[in-house]
């Protein structure tokens, strides 16, 4: 698409990764007291596919838009220390894990194979949309397993990034844009509460999962 004038400046990407990191802290602090139990397969996925993701997208000239995509895997990082630190959190890796894998990996080989930057990136948001499934499904049967700040932070972090885009092409904004959804979809589901709304009185279900 043609270039707009941005709704905001782009040093605003940079208050956005702040508020980012600002809002892993409760989170951080839920998982060391063992309030939080991050599934770590989703995390670790949260980790890699952005770094994926931020690489390719300083190989196709993504400007300051990307420092973002490198702050959503920073957070996940610290929130897997965490998990590790307080021994809390799940491995229970299944076979739709791996399928996001091998998805993640995928987008990495395509495009150091072909070099075709959107199209990469596209596989990658795919993955990242697949690896959240994990953990949406947790926070729809028990969001009382997960601290809904952290979500509420990554999607003003992306909205803010979206709003500092001048050139709306898909390598831009692709990825914040995926994250914005995800995330907007965990603050429903934990804030809430929408699964035992729904589905009633939820008997006991594996908080490890």
């Amino acid at each position: 698409m043609d270039e707009t004038d941005a709704m905001l400046p782009g040093w605003i990407v940079y208050v956005a990764a702040l508020i980012s990191f600002a809002g892993v802290v409760p989170y951080l602090r839920s998982t060391l007291s063992g309030e939080a139990l991050p599934h770590r397969v989703t995390w670790v996925l949260w980790m890699f596919i952005p770094l994926v993701t931020f690489a390719v997208q300083r190989h196709v000239g993504v400007g300051i838009q990307s420092v973002m995509t490198l702050a959503f895997a920073i957070g996940p990082l610290l929130i897997l220390i965490a998990s590790f630190a307080a021994r809390r959190g799940s491995w229970a890796i299944t076979r739709f894990d791996w399928l996001c894998a091998a998805i993640s990996v995928a987008g990495l080989v395509f495009y150091v194979v072909t070099r075709r930057g959107n199209i990469a990136i596209g596989v990658l948001v795919a993955a990242d949309l697949f690896a959240a499934i994990p953990t949406v499904r947790k926070s729809f049967l028990a969001p009382e397993s997960e601290d809904w700040t952290v979500f509420v932070a990554g999607l003003v972090s992306a909205v803010l990034t979206l709003l500092t885009v001048t050139d709306w092409n898909f390598a831009t904004v692709a990825f914040s844009a995926c994250v914005a959804v995800t995330d907007l979809v965990q603050v429903i589901l934990v804030r809430f509460r929408l699964g035992p709304r729904m589905s009633g009185p939820v008997v006991a279900v594996a908080r490890t999962e």
